[in-house]
């Protein structure tokens, strides 16, 4: 059987094993050789940029047509190694670690650079590194503003972003804090008009703009016109050479873009994302040799640091992207390693001349205009001889909603997938809705047995809710279309709306792709089976006796399979012509109650009760039973069954209703649950699960089922453990629905 897991592999990750466990072995080597040279370094290389930058201001106090191109050339490699070298290393913590860090903690740098630090961590560290390359999560992809890959949606503005490009590129240093902030507030949820995303950028903008055009300019005297001029080269081409050597590290050319890939990728999976999705660049001589000239003839220092300082972590971006918080210096190190690593797995190592990449970048913005995808691009005539296709992609774009078949990516997904309804018709008396879903693209070969459930996504008042249906036949019988059906259950958030609303043509979203829990796992469909369902149960049974009709007749022998479907009256039945035509068809026993008497002979009344059980099926305790029904409905199954002699193992169930969670009685522990990315932390008993913990901080997690079945509530636990760990191996992940605290925990929430 194929799983949704290994298509996941074929088609976007080779999941290759052992790739992890090497790369963590070689960043344990080269952390430990971190130390004070290091430091030593970076303060050197801090000395040097302090003299370039009172180089260019004496220059430009000296005016002249010479002195204002050098104070412009020194100013663009300031900011390259304001951002390289120093602050974007910094910031990741690459000397947090050492005794004497003093300004170079993370915590206390002071960046001169025109960001606010805050917005960066969350722009660069929760939203940009753990999500590099994935659409729809890392919205440092095109700024948030440009289309730099073909998998990205196509939107109105993009028509003309090349023309926003350079409009921007004129106000490059006074716009770079909003750049960031709009990527920040993207990841935190803000609006964009608000104080959050746009305050502190307006400060740092603003004392920018008064330092270059105002008190620089004035304090040279009659040279005003000079300075003014060459601090707005400097900044421009400061800024857009940071924007440009940052934005050919993951975008165009031969780098990957990925779906969402949920919370089960793998540690190997990670570490082969960031090598597909990023880039190296290898410096230009020329230019290297000009910059060199420059810095020989005009900054005098002492035992000048290596010209590779003005790209630090952006040539070697792989390496920083696996090894975020390695200064650059030890990058620079390791980096034959890395590529002997990703060669030994047949990863490539990616690697571009820096002057490729320009017009690689301008040709991939320039065919980007269009809402081409990674299908058409450098082959349009193939969008442009399909006009419904075309319209359809301009019509949403300009309309600035996204299309749920997501036509621009090529990779097929499997977490968070959009899937178009081919049909709702109404069931049981408009009780329920017959619901058929179409395979989503790159799901042919998936694959799922009798009696597994999708889980579905849903936003209600501005709450994700997610829900499991039953599909109604496994994969063999399906044939290009998945079948649930939902019924109205009372109070029904999700179910109930999905019955007033849902139509054919609308889309749905589902968490993944079918699932099984295991419990309904049928080996033997010709073996003899007894199956109990109650209400909307019939869904999982009625796959399993699909598969029986099917597989008994392909035998050429008769079904011995009994069912007993208990419902509320004669109008709640569901697929009553369909088991009568299996009954018919295959020689499965049908049983049909209603607890309120039907004038229909062909009904019985009555309620499951072990006398009814023994009487309707008097060989059941040698029968492999299936039941999913309301839990008082299986636990009486259960009890019957047992008491006639069915052994444990072979009574099968799914519920409706979750378990009752076993929490271990107060002995008086207390923990702290501390929330790393809001900051924030509460205390709770060994009782307590991390959902509710959560919840008391105010922070919302998607659930479902509330019993660690559907994963929606999979987070990523950063240190402590659990009460399902114990003595055994320690989980990275965790369902926070069923866990609790077995010590002080912090979670990536």
């Amino acid at each position: 059987m194929t799983l949704a897991s290994d298509v996941r592999a074929d088609t976007a990750l080779t999941g290759t094993t052992g790739l992890a466990e090497e790369l963590q072995a070689l960043y344990a080597r080269a952390k430990a050789r971190v130390g004070e040279d290091d430091l030593a370094h970076i303060r050197h290389v801090t000395a040097y940029g302090e003299a370039i930058d009172a180089r260019r201001r004496e220059l430009l106090r000296d005016g002249g047509p010479r002195a204002i191109r050098r104070a412009t050339a020194l100013e663009m490699m300031y900011r390259l190694m304001q951002f390289s070298e120093l602050g974007h290393n910094i910031i990741h913590g690459s000397y947090d670690h050492l005794p004497g860090n003093g300004e170079y903690h993370s915590d206390r740098y002071d960046w001169d650079f025109n960001v606010d630090v805050e917005h960066w961590k969350t722009m660069h560290h929760v939203g940009h590194h753990p999500n590099t390359n994935i659409v729809g999560r890392d919205h440092d992809l095109g700024y948030s503003i440009l289309r730099g890959s073909a998998g990205q949606d196509w939107y109105g503005h993009h028509a003309g972003q090349v023309a926003m490009v350079s409009a921007l590129a004129a106000l490059a240093p006074l716009a770079a804090p909003f750049f960031l902030s709009n990527i920040a507030r993207k990841v935190e949820g803000h609006r964009f008009f608000s104080s959050y995303t746009l305050r502190t950028p307006a400060r740092i903008a603003g004392r920018d703009a008064r330092r270059r055009f105002v008190d620089e300019p004035f304090r040279s005297g009659w040279k005003t016109l000079p300075t003014l001029a060459a601090n707005y080269l400097g900044g421009v081409t400061g800024y857009m050479s940071v924007l440009f050597l940052v934005f050919i590290e993951h975008h165009a050319g031969e780098l990957e873009l990925f779906t969402d890939p949920g919370p089960d990728e793998t540690a190997d999976q990670y570490y082969e994302r960031q090598i597909r999705a990023t880039r190296n660049f290898l410096p230009s001589t020329s230019m290297d040799d000009a910059l060199a000239r420059i810095l020989a003839e005009e900054v005098p220092f002492a035992d000048r640091p290596d010209l590779r300082i003005f790209y630090g972590g952006l040539d070697t971006h792989v390496e920083h992207h696996l090894f975020p918080d390695l200064p650059p210096s030890m990058q620079r190190q390791i980096a034959p390693e890395v590529r002997a690593i990703a060669a030994r797995y047949g990863l490539p190592y990616n690697e571009t001349p820096l002057l490729e990449t320009v017009p690689l970048i301008a040709k991939t913005l320039t065919g980007l205009s269009a809402p081409l995808g990674e299908r058409e691009f450098g082959r349009p005539r193939e969008l442009f001889t399909q006009p419904r296709a075309l319209l359809r992609r301009l019509a949403y774009g300009m309309a600035y909603k996204p299309l749920p078949e997501s036509p621009y990516l090529d990779k097929p997904r499997f977490y968070n997938v959009p899937v178009a309804v081919l049909s709702a018709a109404p069931a049981a008396d408009g009780q329920a809705l017959s619901v058929r879903l179409a395979r989503p693209r790159g799901w042919d070969d998936v694959e799922w047995d009798a009696g597994a459930y999708v889980s579905v996504r849903m936003t209600v008042d501005g709450e994700e809710l997610v829900r499991q249906y039953s599909l109604v036949h496994d994969s063999t019988s399906a044939s290009d279309a998945m079948e649930i059906c939902i019924k109205r259950v009372a109070d029904g958030r999700v179910s109930n709306r999905l019955n007033d609303e849902l139509r054919a043509g609308d889309h749905v979203t589902l968490v993944g792709a079918p699932h099984s829990s295991g419990e309904f796992a049928m080996d033997a469909p010709t073996a003899p089976s007894l199956h109990i369902a109650g209400g909307v149960g019939i869904t999982p049974i009625i796959s399993l006796l699909r598969r029986i009709a099917r597989e008994t007749s392909e035998a050429g022998v008769r079904a011995d399979a009994t069912l007993l479907y208990f419902n509320r009256d004669d109008r709640s039945i569901l697929f009553e012509p369909e088991l009568r035509a299996l009954a018919r068809e295959s020689g499965i026993t049908l049983h049909l109650f209603t607890d309120t008497p039907s004038p229909r002979a062909d009904l019985d009344s009555g309620r499951l009760t072990p006398e009814l059980l023994e009487r309707v099926v008097p060989d059941a305790a040698s029968r492999e039973t299936y039941a999913c029904a309301p839990l008082v409905v299986v636990d009486t199954a259960r009890d019957a069954l047992t008491a006639l002699g069915l052994p444990a193992e072979r009574f099968h169930t799914e519920s409706f209703t979750a378990p009752e969670l076993e929490r271990p009685a107060d002995d008086g522990s207390r923990y702290t649950v501390r929330f790393a990315r809001t900051g924030t932390s509460v205390e709770i008993d060994g009782g307590t699960t991390l959902l509710e913990a959560a919840g008391r901080a105010g922070i919302r997690v998607p659930t479902g089922c509330e019993r660690g079945l559907c994963k929606a509530c999979v987070t990523t636990k950063l240190d402590g453990t659990t009460q399902h760990e114990g003595d055994g191996p320690a989980q990275e992940r965790v369902t926070v629905c069923t866990s609790m605290a077995s010590s002080d925990i912090e979670l990536d929430l």
